[in-house]
């Protein structure tokens, strides 16, 4: 029985509706400023009291059969788009709503005040939301393909060469990535005529064996699934819009990246639980991923594209757990998503206050940061102890799960695999550490005038969120792993 809970699209439609307002108020920099605070803390209290259910946007519950051509018969066929809330979306939104509240917190702080930049971080948060709760392929395209045009808008705010050239490729890519999953979507609605998830799960599964038109919906979805989550081969490609953006910025988008990456993998299991070779595939260009993100990270000199790297080697890892395919690994890769976020996120608002407080972020002119900031860097090495998966933090919960899911597997060799990635981020981040905070011999001149606040409060706040989970794994963890469960993928 379905529950149409009438605040599950506010989550999308609110940040819409504060997009424009915010955009009509541009220049206006006091009401931009208080309007968007407020909201903030909107956007987090919905995805907090909104009740589990499902919602219909002018639709019905049909009896009937499918198409002729699939000769199926399911009692209920969901009419129109569908948004789907549960345990794990709650856990999603409210970790998006967060990171996006700090992000914006971050920009006002900077008086970076503009109703335009602020619309496009609304409408980022808008289609993100959307993309995780979407119960139906083609509004999950669509909202996609929106996700893609405001962060790269977010990237050209920058108003560098390189940030536009980082777009700019961005958005090429993105094009290609689009035209492959609406054509997959739309070979599956020839097959099948029909858009809902759920659904179409159901049909397939019943149908037997895919058929050759199945099989490539499946590589072209396959293909966009690896643009938009930043997975190898277009690795280079997502970390160069982390690199670009402001580094505050870049805390928001590896969330969505990451976000995207999860909810997109959940479709392709339930909508092609029973084609095997998926999971081949997706373990495949996600253990490319690990290994070309850690070599990568190692050899950066500049924090901003090493912290890139990092992020897109983290995706990988997430990956691996959907690779893997059983329903521990998939578990424990959700998990791992949800860790990395927020590790990811507070390095990035320490290379925000790096660039603010010395005015670069290149290693090599960087050193004996310790005396000038030493909260910044203690809560720095913390970060790296967490995102290394090192106990007692959350990183630690999730990359043990992904380790025992790759043994109940019978790959313990990708175990091994993830013991190497955390000692390479480990390394790499240390690296970065040494020579911001504790190299002797600082090339740069302190800017006095930034003290960073804010952004102390926002990382120790983090950090704290990171110690949390890893001392009480569970409270996030067992709802993700009922949640997969329950998909029977």
């Amino acid at each position: 029985m379905l529950n149409n809970s009438t605040l599950i699209p506010l989550m999308v439609v609110l940040p819409l509706i504060m997009a424009i307002l915010v955009n009509f108020l541009h220049q206006k920099d006091k009401s931009v400023k208080f309007i968007s605070i407020v909201s903030l803390i909107v956007f987090v209290f919905i995805p907090v009291v909104t009740l589990y259910g499902v919602h219909l946007f002018s639709g019905h519950l049909r009896t009937g059969s499918f198409p002729e051509v699939s000769k199926i018969l399911i009692p209920e066929v969901y009419m129109g788009i569908v948004y789907s809330y549960g345990a794990v979306q709650k856990i999603l939104m409210v970790v998006l709503t967060i990171l996006t509240g700090f992000s914006v917190l971050a920009v006002i702080n900077k008086k970076m005040i503009s109703g335009v930049y602020m619309a496009m971080i609304f409408i980022s948060l808008a289609a993100s939301s959307a993309i995780i709760l979407a119960d139906d392929i083609f509004n999950f395209f669509v909202f996609t393909e929106i996700l893609v045009v405001a962060q790269a808008a977010l990237v050209i705010a920058v108003q560098e060469a390189k940030s536009f050239k980082a777009a700019f490729k961005y958005m090429i890519f993105g094009t290609i990535s689009g035209a492959s999953i609406l054509l997959g979507i739309a070979l599956l609605l020839g097959s099948y005529g029909l858009l809902n998830i759920t659904d179409l799960s159901h049909a397939i599964q019943a149908g037997g064996a895919l058929t050759p038109i199945g099989l490539v919906a499946v590589a072209l979805l396959t293909l966009g699934w690896l643009y938009e989550s930043g997975l190898f081969p277009f690795h280079i490609i997502k970390s160069n819009i982390y690199e670009n953006a402001r580094p505050e910025i870049s805390a928001l988008l590896q969330v969505q990246s990451k976000f995207v990456l999860v909810a997109m993998a959940l479709i392709l299991f339930r909508v092609f639980s029973g084609y095997a070779l998926l999971k081949s595939v997706i373990l495949g260009f996600a253990i490319f991923t690990v290994v070309i993100g850690s070599v990568m990270a190692l050899q950066q000199v500049e924090l901003r594209k090493l912290l890139s790297f990092v992020a897109v080697s983290q995706a990988g890892l997430v990956a691996v757990g959907f690779g893997l395919g059983t329903p521990f690994g998939i578990a424990a890769g959700i998990f791992h998503a949800i860790n990395d976020v927020l590790s990811m996120a507070i390095l990035f608002f320490i290379a925000s206050f790096v660039y603010d407080k010395f005015k670069t972020t290149k290693l090599d002119e960087l050193g004996e940061g310790l005396q000038v900031v030493p909260l910044v860097g203690f809560v720095m090495l913390l970060a790296t102890l967490a995102i290394s998966g090192v106990p007692p933090f959350n990183s630690y919960q999730s990359e043990w799960r992904l380790i025992q899911a790759s043994a109940q597997a019978g790959v313990p060799e990708l175990g091994i695999l993830v013991i190497l990635l955390s000692v390479a981020t480990f390394v790499a981040i240390i690296k970065a550490f040494y020579m911001i905070f504790m190299k002797p011999g600082s090339k740069v001149e302190v800017n006095k005038e930034v003290r960073g606040n804010l952004t102390k409060a926002i990382i120790v706040i983090l950090i704290l969120a990171c110690l949390l989970i890893g001392l009480f794994p569970n409270m996030v963890y067992d709802p993700i792993y009922n949640f997969v469960v329950s998909l029977g993928v």
